[in-house]
């Protein structure tokens, strides 16, 4: 196994799964992921205030710029579960919609994250970054107990999101135009384990697109 797959070890499943690919393939492009199904069924702002009720938490990206709207947004839903919840986004235009809504501060100046935090989450945001190290390495730098990072799964959305039409040699991809990444479970804890010192807690198949990753920082 690399030294990144056995950083990674906390998302190892206990049990080897039984896979014809594992015939197929020499070891060193095998890895494996235990991915939970917990929150199988589970509303996506439904799993967040299970995890953060009560919590002092900063969100990262809580905008949701340019498609904010506001009865939707993640952090306007979760204002009242959290004992403490502030927002950091480098877009300010949301905030005269959103800043009437909720109580915490909204900061966009990375030098003015000072508090400490029980939980960070970072919800469909690291595959936006120029940067994914960088971003890793900024984000350890806050003072927080525990992360929360989801993403778009490119194996959930295989089918939904993908169309190849052969005849025309095109690809149909339904995808936000601002992503740069696709991630999958082993890439998503593969990043996480090289870029920061982190204990990864699991990961959960979430929101039925989406992969997320729970570590200690």
């Amino acid at each position: 196994m690399r030294e990144s797959a056995a950083k990674a070890g906390s998302v190892y499943p206990a049990v080897m799964p039984s896979s014809p690919l594992s015939a197929a393939h020499d070891d060193y492009f095998l890895q494996y992921v235990a991915v939970s199904r917990e929150f199988d069924g589970w509303a996506r702002e439904d799993i967040f205030k299970h995890l953060l009720d009560g919590k002092r938490v900063l969100h990262i990206g809580y905008a949701d710029w340019p498609i904010t709207d506001p009865a939707q947004n993640l952090h306007v839903v979760l204002d009242g579960v959290c004992s403490q919840l502030d927002g950091y986004d480098v877009h300010d235009e949301a905030d005269a919609d959103l800043r009437p809504l909720v109580s915490g501060r909204l900061i966009h100046d990375w030098t003015e994250v000072e508090d400490t935090y029980d939980t960070v989450i970072v919800p469909e945001v690291i595959e936006h970054v120029d940067n994914v190290r960088e971003f890793l390495e900024q984000l350890a730098t806050l003072d927080a107990k525990e992360i929360v990072i989801t993403a778009p799964d490119a194996l959930a959305c295989r089918h939904a999101h993908f169309d190849v039409d052969m005849s025309a040699e095109a690809v149909v991809e339904v995808v936000h135009p601002d992503h740069n990444y696709w991630f999958s479970p082993y890439t998503l804890a593969n990043v996480v384990s090289k870029y920061t010192d982190w204990n990864i807690l699991g990961m959960w198949a979430v929101n039925r697109i989406s992969i997320m990753l729970r570590a200690e920082m």
